[in-house]
């Protein structure tokens, strides 16, 4: 086919079809060339170069060459301007001739541009937000490391956590969660400058790059962000209430290179939710031990079950009034021959962390209700045992299957077993929990609301909930003779559950005016180091059943 029949024929299928010289003259021109490019005057005699975006011009006069070595078809893609001034993607083709010329003819690209740019983004941003995603995060940590190992200054990297979002996300929906993500990104906007980088990089977490800001500046920002997380939410018609944990790393110090300062700021930020959520902690070595202790305690814990090196305590508990026994609570201990007696406080975190709370508490229930039926048979008449429940039990699907085995097998009355469980356990599924705690009531179990004062304290669940006791936190307790403020709450506490009819134990009882003012009070219950320590089953049975 000679040249004109070529031009001809790309002049009828292409938006944009010119034959060129050797020095990229256009020589003739198709009538839909000036039609596309929406120009108005011809094309003919002007240089190409004058419709190609500037920094495209190296990329054609490269293919023109390619072409002209290879006597080959060459195809790319770049812009044309249209008015002379404005970009559109084209798909390019230069077909070489046998005279020193080229054919030149092009298709309109926009449209599929546009999709591989979306496409580019989608995978670069979270499309909820609009905020930079993972892949996208890394490359400007390493960008700003690179910028700060030159111009030597800090980078700081926070991760941030939502505590509470997964009980919202399920118990409303989705569409809700979503909505409150929204407008945590759009808090969060606002605790940083616009120089700083937010990403979202899961369902509940996020992270942050603030360059310039070391360890010196990084806790008013962290404690910025707090303070806005815990303001309420309005999502539609609901109110939310959530709290964040976060972790801090800083470069140079805490690590030199995308993963690393990421790695640490979430072993930090995992240091802060342990803490009891709300919290934020900066990265240190000491963080890096700890985890690496919870690691070895976690394989310890797998052995300590089989070998039995968990036991339980019993601290019992004595009318406030008549000082009378009427009961004790089952305590968790565990000694390992290598570390030691260990601390509940380190391993009942682990054990939920790890699912075995679920064969640890099991264990639990079975021999504390097994104990007291023993005591029972050895005198102690309307004695009852009160036993921990941990989040991860509440929720087994044979939860309720389990305590009636226990009773079954042990002997002991429902109406002598106390379950205690936080208010957080109620409240990340108030249906599900009502059910349960009603199928309990029917069956006589007592249902002890632990660390009363310190969590939700709403008196609506109060009343929707089968309750029987309130167990008044020891952090009340402690400085209530010296607090104003610590004794108008416990005064609070026994007055609404006299009139709920509810009875109430107080904990960490440790001194005779502590007991005095709680009896003046009518509290019913006390337990505490005054009136008996956490001991084995041998030991109690020789304190108070001689």
């Amino acid at each position: 086919m000679n040249s004109k029949a070529s031009f001809d024929l790309l002049s009828g299928l292409s938006d944009f079809a010119v034959g060129i010289n050797a020095y990229g003259i256009i020589q003739q021109a198709s009538e839909s060339s000036q039609k596309f490019l929406q120009l108005t005057t011809g094309l003919v005699h002007e240089s190409i170069e004058l419709i190609i975006q500037s920094e495209d011009i190296d990329l054609f006069k490269e293919a023109q060459e390619k072409a002209k070595n290879s006597r080959e078809k060459q195809r790319f893609v770049l812009r044309l301007l249209r008015q002379k001034v404005l970009p559109v993607w084209v798909d390019c083709h230069i077909l070489p001739l046998q005279e020193d010329g080229y054919l030149v003819a092009a298709f309109d690209a926009n449209h599929w541009k546009d999709n591989e740019n979306r496409l580019v983004y989608l995978s670069t941003h979270d499309p909820l937000t609009g905020l930079p995603g993972r892949v996208l995060l890394n490359d400007r940590i390493s960008m700003n490391i690179h910028t700060a190992e030159r111009e030597r200054y800090p980078v700081s990297l926070i991760v941030l956590n939502l505590d509470g979002f997964k009980r919202i996300n399920d118990l409303l929906g989705h569409n809700i969660g979503d909505e409150l993500i929204k407008a945590v990104a759009e808090r969060l906007q606002n605790c940083v400058r616009r120089s700083d980088t937010i990403a979202r990089i899961s369902d509940d977490e996020f992270s942050l790059i603030m360059i310039r800001l070391g360890q010196d500046n990084i806790e008013m920002i962290a404690k910025k962000i707090l303070t806005a997380m815990q303001q309420p939410f309005r999502v539609n018609e609901h109110t939310l209430h959530i709290t964040a944990s976060l972790g801090v790393s800083i470069y140079p110090e805490h690590g030199k290179n995308s993963s690393l300062l990421y790695k640490n700021a979430e072993m930090a930020m995992y240091r802060a939710k342990s803490l009891g959520k709300n919290h934020w902690k900066i990265y240190s070595d000491q963080i890096n031990d700890i985890e690496r202790t919870d690691l070895s305690l976690q394989s310890a814990m797998y052995g300590g079950i089989e070998k039995g090196e968990f036991s339980l305590h019993y601290q019992p508990i004595f009318c406030a009034q008549t000082g009378r026994l009427r009961g004790a609570e089952a305590l968790m201990r565990w000694h390992n021959p290598n570390h030691g007696f260990i601390s509940p406080m380190r391993f009942i975190p682990l054990a939920e962390s790890n699912g075995l709370i679920k064969i640890l508490g099991a264990w639990a229930l079975s021999s504390a209700c097994h104990q007291a039926r023993q005591w029972q048979k050895a005198g102690l008449k309307d004695f009852y045992i009160s036993v921990n429940v941990s989040p991860r039990q509440f929720v087994q699907e044979d939860f309720l299957e389990m305590i009636n085995r226990v009773l079954d097998e042990s002997g002991l009355l429902p109406e002598n077993l106390m379950l205690e469980i936080t208010e957080g356990v109620l409240m990340d599924n108030p249906q599900r929990s009502k059910a349960i705690l009603a199928q309990l009531h029917e069956m006589g179990v007592k249902i002890a609301i632990d660390d009363f004062g310190t969590g939700y304290s709403s008196l609506a669940y109060l009343k929707k909930f089968s309750l029987s006791v309130l167990k008044i936190d020891k952090s009340f307790v402690d400085d209530m003779i010296n607090s104003a403020e610590d004794m108008a709450i416990v005064g609070a506490i026994l007055r609404l559950a006299e009139g709920l009819n509810l009875l109430v134990v107080a904990e960490g009882v440790e001194n005779d005016a502590q007991l005095g003012f709680l009896r003046q009070r009518g509290c019913n219950l006390v337990q505490g180091y005054l009136t008996g320590r956490p001991v084995n089953s041998e030991d109690f049975k020789e304190k108070h059943m001689a």
